[in-house]
């Protein structure tokens, strides 16, 4: 459960919440099965939060800070995530259908079982070292459209196609 002063601060503002962060760098706020249904979260910073199972449906998150943030299991559907920082951050069962991932950095993040759709949006997503093994609803066209690398885990689903693809070029 969220921690009640944490819950307060967040919805007192992103300006209010933020410098709070900087006041207390020490404390990682608990706001864990928080209902931020629609939230406007624009550039907050999140680092190192517990949002485990949090409920962010509908929330902008353009440009915030979800460094470290734990995020598994968490509701994200139709989110913005457009140019987060989301630098090893759990998201492992995470539901991001419809979510707008474009210019994200998840580098080296827990993706595992997160679920996607078409409508997911990925355009210069950084997925370098993520691990998306287990991921549902991901397309070969997607990831096309994101920076992977050796260490990116893809489900074994997309490892195929990809492999599928890159053998049609020659």
């Amino acid at each position: 459960m969220a921690n009640e002063e944490h819950l307060k601060l967040i919805k007192q503002g992103i300006n209010s919440w933020n410098a709070w962060r900087e006041k207390n760098p020490g404390i990682y706020p608990d706001l864990s099965q928080a209902d931020l249904r629609g939230a406007p979260l624009q550039k907050a910073n999140l680092d190192n939060c517990n949002l485990k199972e949090c409920k962010l449906q509908f929330s902008n998150l353009t440009g915030a800070n979800l460094k470290e943030a734990d995020l598994s299991k968490a509701k994200l559907q139709e989110t913005c995530l457009q140019s987060t920082h989301m630098k090893n951050c759990n998201l492992s069962g995470a539901g991001m259908l419809e979510s707008n991932l474009q210019y994200a950095d998840l580098e080296n993040a827990n993706l595992e079982g997160a679920q996607f759709n078409e409508d997911t949006l990925f355009n210069q997503t950084n997925l370098k070292g993520a691990n998306l093994a287990t991921a549902t609803g991901l397309s070969s066209a997607q990831l096309s459209q994101s920076l992977i690398d050796k260490q990116t885990r893809l489900p074994d689903y997309l490892e195929e196609e990809m492999d599928d693809d890159f053998l049609l070029q020659f």
